[in-house]
């Protein structure tokens, strides 16, 4: 309605302009002079207003066709990274061979995703430096060259990519474990330490799993007394922590309390060498008060019989295994300790050879052994010798 309004408005003043020609305008300007009827320049106005008026069309048809071929362009890579999803979950090689050859025709030449696609389908060094050097996807290429380095089992690649990466954000969690990891590997006891602190801090480990790994590393770092009051269930920080001490009675308390939270052969042998220039009746008597908080159970009449049989006490020492056999199942120590006391206190050796032959039979005893892998070593450490796990050397 508006348009038709202006159409006829505009031909009645040119209506009127034509009867009532008397006007001229005259127009000047870079050093030219022109003089026209009033008509003639409102005519002109007024198909330069139409011409534009006309031009609007055009554009907004060339705005609709882009819009379209924009939305089919997203269609398409939607599609495309869909199908690049669906390849990771099949783990499929013709798929991923066909999606690379097909990225250049979704993808223009620089843009980022094309590099990540590539990234996820064929893994390069190459592409992952150059994911580094866009700034939002920096960790994402740091995090490729350090798989990669981890893969080929290159230490300097790995420790100038998890670096980077930490410099750029702290806060990551596989940036801090991997570093903490490499100081493991490297013996850096210090350095793990100041990782395991930020690992911590960041809550990417619990209280429990901290505590154990900072008793760990304070070990290494020949501090067995602060090892053992964060782990006192640790045999060997028990047995390190009581070497230190000055005076028996120190040393002799700190196995006791090892004992009563983790009943080894270790820590009665540390408690044991303590008395061993006592006569027999005090080395009796020690390890009974070692024993005392639980005195039947398997541990303790395993040890007090080792004792009585160590010093020769051949009566007590067989009532010792007779009441630890009439409650538990024979073990290798004990079948042992009797063959020794049938041959020695008795000599009957032919019931001496019955008891060695037991042993085959018999259950090991306890000892260092690795949760990951479940193969026994000799010792405490913080790697496992045999699947080389961190932190899963228990006593048990």
């Amino acid at each position: 309605m508006l348009k038709l309004i202006v159409f006829l408005l505009s031909l009645f003043v040119i209506g009127f302009l034509i009867v009532h020609d008397n006007w001229m305008i005259t127009v000047s300007g870079f050093g030219y002079e022109a003089t026209v009827s009033t008509v003639f320049f409102v005519c002109l106005i007024l198909l330069v207003f139409y011409l534009l008026h006309l031009m609007k069309k055009p554009l907004v048809w060339l705005g609709i066709m882009q819009q379209k071929m924009s939305t089919a362009r997203y269609i398409k890579r939607e599609n495309y990274l869909i199908n690049v999803l669906s390849y990771v979950l099949n783990n499929d090689e013709n798929e991923a061979r066909f999606l690379l050859k097909h990225k250049k025709s979704v993808f223009e030449k620089k843009d980022v995703k094309s590099w990540i696609v590539e990234a996820v389908l064929a893994p390069d060094k190459e592409v992952f430096e150059a994911l580094t050097k866009q700034e939002e996807f920096r960790l994402s290429g740091w995090r490729g060259l350090y798989l990669i380095a981890l893969k080929k089992g290159d230490e300097k690649a790995q420790e100038k990519a998890l670096t980077a990466a930490f410099e750029n954000d702290n806060t990551v969690k596989w940036v801090v474990e991997g570093l903490y990891r490499l100081s493991l590997q490297k013996n850096e006891w210090e350095n793990a330490l100041n990782y395991l602190e930020q690992l911590k801090k960041n809550e990417f480990v619990n209280k429990e799993t901290y505590i154990t790994r900072k008793a760990d590393l304070l070990m290494k770092q020949n501090q067995p007394m602060e090892a053992f009051r964060l782990n006192p269930n640790n045999v060997t920080f028990a047995v390190q922590a009581a070497a230190m001490q000055k005076t028996t009675q120190k040393a002799a308390d700190i196995l006791i309390k090892a004992w009563q939270l983790t009943p080894a052969k270790e820590i009665y042998e540390a408690y044991m060498a303590l008395y061993k220039n006592e006569p027999a009746a005090k080395q009796v008597k020690a390890v009974k008060k070692l024993t005392s908080d639980n005195p039947t159970s398997r541990q303790a009449l395993s040890v007090l019989a080792d004792t009585t049989v160590r010093l020769e006490l051949w009566r007590d020492a067989k009532e010792t295994i007779q009441v630890y056999l009439a409650t538990y199942p024979l073990t290798k120590t004990i079948a042992c300790l009797m063959a020794k006391v049938i041959r020695e206190g008795w000599h009957h050796e032919e019931e001496a050879r019955e008891w060695e032959s037991k042993m085959a039979e018999a259950e090991d005893t306890a000892g260092w052994l690795c949760a990951d892998c479940q193969q026994r070593t000799s010792e405490w450490n913080i790697v496992c010798p045999h699947c080389n796990s961190y932190h899963h050397i228990i006593y048990g």
